[in-house]
């Protein structure tokens, strides 16, 4: 299932990202995050979440009734909703280096993106662009003396090792409640985590564009 997350991502993902982030080019300027932005990243990531959580149980209660192929067949679908949150994940990814770039900047948002779409290598980078990102959200913050709140690095930490466990276990916990309970942890850790991003997006200042 990974691999077919992956090879979606690659072709859907990339093309996408630009134009939903929130540049206003006939300025040349990378606005803030806005109310609206942000209530639309976390209700699609929260109704995504829904429908894999029921599709997932639906598959749990099937093969309990011995009906296997119908048990397999909701697991494959869903792909659907999973690669639209990472859709959703990857965006505000992009965006979140695209708010701190300068000139001390050691990853872009492109090169964020794209190196979270190589196989197995994104277990290591996850925790590079994710994980660590607090770090280079605050140290951002203190070189341009701005007055915002710091951003505590442990809810990005939890979300970056539920992120590897569910990647990793999901294959071999098809069929049990165990899956249910991972996925469910994982978004609500996740909606909780993207909303703490997604209001510091919004404290953020307006950039303009190198």
């Amino acid at each position: 299932m990974l691999l077919y997350v992956v090879l979606y991502q690659e072709r859907l993902v990339l093309p996408l990202i630009p134009y939903f982030t929130f540049w206003d080019r006939s300025q040349g300027e990378l606005s803030r995050m806005t109310k609206i932005h942000k209530y639309f990243c976390l209700g699609s990531w929260v109704a995504g979440g829904i429908i894999i959580i029921i599709m997932l149980a639906a598959s749990w209660i099937a093969f309990l009734r011995g009906n296997g192929d119908l048990a397999m067949g909701l697991y494959i679908y869903t792909i659907i909703p999973y690669t639209c949150l990472g859709i959703i994940w990857l965006i505000l990814l992009y965006q979140s280096w695209a708010a701190i770039q300068d000139e001390q900047a050691g990853i872009t948002p492109v090169k964020a993106v794209v190196l979270m779409l190589v196989p197995f290598f994104r277990y290591y980078w996850i925790f590079r662009v994710f994980q660590n990102y607090a770090g280079e959200y605050n140290a951002y913050v203190d070189r341009r003396g701005l007055a915002l709140p710091s951003l505590s690095g442990g809810l990005f930490t939890a979300f970056s090792i539920l992120w590897i466990a569910y990647g990793i276990l999901q294959s071999a916990l098809i069929g049990t409640g165990l899956l249910v309970l991972l996925i469910g942890v994982y978004l609500v850790v996740g909606t909780v985590t993207l909303n703490t991003l997604c209001n510091c997006l919004i404290r953020l200042p307006a950039r303009t564009s190198s």
